[in-house]
């Protein structure tokens, strides 16, 4: 089980996250027609370029708990990361290339890395109601009547 990025630090910056992923397919192209699609699988990993900024109390908590609850980067963990879909806690470790960079400046550290994430964490409740989502404009507005018909007039 991994262990959970401590609750009482602060989580990545929002300002300085970068999320990528590779595509879950392959586009043949062949000398002659038209070219194809293969799916190559649907657990596709997401890497963040992510930054960390504490202060000078802080940073001692989160150098030692990377050092031993995560074996200076070698084990997983979770972390909540704030995505379209609100604050998502995704199983996370951390990458080689570019492991904790570190900076310091007065009494401000700062922590970069990249970080890959198992696979994509869309929230079941968005995923029951996503052809709403999608088939209607503006559908933030109507977010608010949409969650009283739903739990109100058509509990399941």
């Amino acid at each position: 089980m991994a262990d959970a990025y401590p609750f009482h630090l602060r989580t990545i910056l929002a300002a300085s996250k970068k999320r990528s992923q590779a595509a879950s397919f392959t586009v043949s192209e062949p000398r002659r027609g038209y070219a194809y699609v293969q799916a190559v699988g649907t657990d596709v990993p997401l890497l963040w370029d992510v930054s960390f900024a504490f202060t000078r109390a802080e940073a001692p908590v989160f150098r030692l708990w990377f050092k031993l609850n995560t074996q200076s980067g070698l084990k997983e963990f979770t972390l909540p990361i704030r995505t379209e879909f609100g604050l998502v806690t995704y199983t996370c470790r951390f990458l080689s290339d570019k492991l904790m960079d570190t900076g310091e400046a007065g009494n401000v550290f700062t922590y970069s890395a990249t970080i890959m994430a198992r696979a994509e964490v869309i929230p079941d409740e968005y995923l029951v109601a996503a052809d709403l989502i999608v088939g209607l404009p503006q559908w933030e507005e109507y977010r608010r009547i949409l969650d009283l018909v739903m739990t109100q007039e058509m509990p399941v």
